[in-house]
C-alpha cells in the first residue's frame, strides 16, 4: 500500500504539492499551538486524509492517455475542480486555528498607518461620499469577487487549456496560502468593527436591491452569527493581508499572460474591487498595500518554477467541447 501511495504521488504536479504542503502546515500548526485537544486531533486528521484522497483522484486521472483525458469523466472534474474546495476548507480550517488564539489583534496598529498616510482614516473619509447606487455596485462587484477564480477556471477548462489551467490553479493555491499565512503572522478584523458600527452598516451603507443580502451572504460566510452584540469576537482574523486584492490582481495578471480574451474585463474589474474593499469597510488601505508584496512573490516563484515548462499563450480557435 505504501509503495502504491509512492507512485501515486509522483503523479501530483506543483499546485497539488502546494496545496499538501499547506495542509501539513495547518495541521503542524493546530498541534503545536492550540490548546484544544478536539481540534488538535481533528485537523490534522482531516488533512490527512485529505491529502490521501487528493493523491488518489489526481493520479487517477494523470494516468490516463491524452486521449481519455479529454473525455468527459469524474477523475477529470475532481482533477481540477478540487482547489475550490480546498481553498475554502483551509479558509474555515484558518478561522478555526485562529478563533482559538489568545492572541492579539492589530488593527490599532493600521489604523495608525493610515492615519499617518492619509491624515484621516479612509473609511470614515469616504463615508461622506456614500450614495445607495455606488453602494450598491461596489457591493455586487464584491460579492462577485469569491466567483471570480472559478470563472477564469471554467474558462481555460472549457478551452481544453489543461496545462495552462494547472499554472493558474498554482498562481492562486500560493497567492491564497500566503495571505492565510498573513493572517496568522496579523491577525486583525477590519475597519467595520473598529472605526464603525458593524450592527447599522446597513443604515449607515445603504444600497438599493441586493446590497443587503449580499453582505448577509458574505458575514454568514466569514461565520458572523446575526443580531449578535460582540460580532467581532467571531469575526475572522482576514484584514491583512487584503486576500481580495492580492487574488483579483493575480487572476488579472493570468489573463493577460496566458491570454484568455478577458483581460480587459478583469483589469476595470479588478480596479472596481480593490476600491470597495475600502468604501464597503472591509480593509484598511495598508492591508491593499501589504498585498502587493505577497503578489510580487507568487509571480516570481511561479515563473520560476514554471520557466520553459508551458507555452503561454496558446489561441484556440475551435471549441471542441469540455
Amino acid at each position: 500500500m505504501l509503495r502504491s501511495l509512492k507512485k501515486n504521488f509522483s503523479y501530483l504536479e506543483l499546485p497539488d504539492i502546494t496545496n499538501q504542503i499547506f495542509l501539513l502546515i495547518l495541521s503542524v500548526l493546530v498541534v503545536f499551538s492550540s490548546g484544544n485537544v478536539l481540534l488538535s486531533v481533528l485537523i490534522p486528521f482531516l488533512n490527512i486524509l485529505l491529502c490521501i484522497l487528493i493523491i488518489y483522484f489526481v493520479s487517477h486521472y494523470e494516468k490516463k492517455t491524452e486521449a481519455e483525458k479529454k473525455k468527459k469523466s469524474w477523475s477529470r472534474f475532481l482533477r481540477f475542480w478540487y482547489p475550490s474546495f480546498m481553498i475554502l476548507f483551509c479558509f474555515k480550517e484558518i478561522y478555526l486555528i485562529m478563533i482559538g488564539f489568545d492572541t492579539k489583534l492589530y488593527d490599532p496598529e493600521l489604523i495608525s498607518i493610515d492615519q499617518w498616510m492619509f491624515g484621516v482614516n479612509p473609511t470614515e473619509f469616504l463615508s461622506a461620499f456614500s450614495n445607495p447606487f455606488l453602494t450598491e455596485l461596489l457591493q455586487i462587484v464584491y460579492g462577485l469577487f469569491y466567483l471570480m477564480p472559478v470563472i477564469y477556471a471554467m474558462e481555460l477548462y472549457i478551452w481544453h487549456r489543461y496545462e495552462e489551467l494547472k499554472y493558474a490553479i498554482f498562481v492562486v493555491f500560493l497567492g491564497f496560502y500566503l495571505s492565510f499565512l498573513g493572517y496568522i503572522v496579523v491577525p486583525a478584523i477590519g475597519p467595520r468593527f473598529t472605526l464603525h458600527d458593524f450592527s447599522s452598516m446597513n443604515i449607515e451603507l445603504p444600497g438599493i436591491f441586493f446590497a443587503e443580502i449580499i453582505r448577509g451572504i458574505i458575514d454568514f460566510g466569514e461565520s458572523i452569527p446575526k443580531n449578535v452584540s460582540n460580532p467581532e469576537m467571531y469575526a475572522q482574523r482576514d484584514a491583512f493581508p487584503s486576500g481580495h486584492t492580492i487574488i483579483i490582481i493575480l487572476i488579472t495578471y493570468l489573463s493577460h499572460k496566458i491570454r484568455s480574451n478577458s483581460f480587459y474585463f478583469y483589469l476595470p474589474f479588478s480596479v472596481l474591487m480593490i476600491f470597495s474593499t475600502v468604501y464597503l469597510r472591509y480593509h484598511y488601505v495598508i492591508d491593499l498595500i501589504g498585498g502587493i508584496p505577497f503578489v510580487l512573490v507568487t509571480i516570481i516563484i511561479a515563473n520560476k518554477l514554471y520557466k520553459g515548462k508551458i507555452t503561454f499563450g496558446k489561441i484556440i480557435t475551435k471549441n471542441t467541447g469540455p
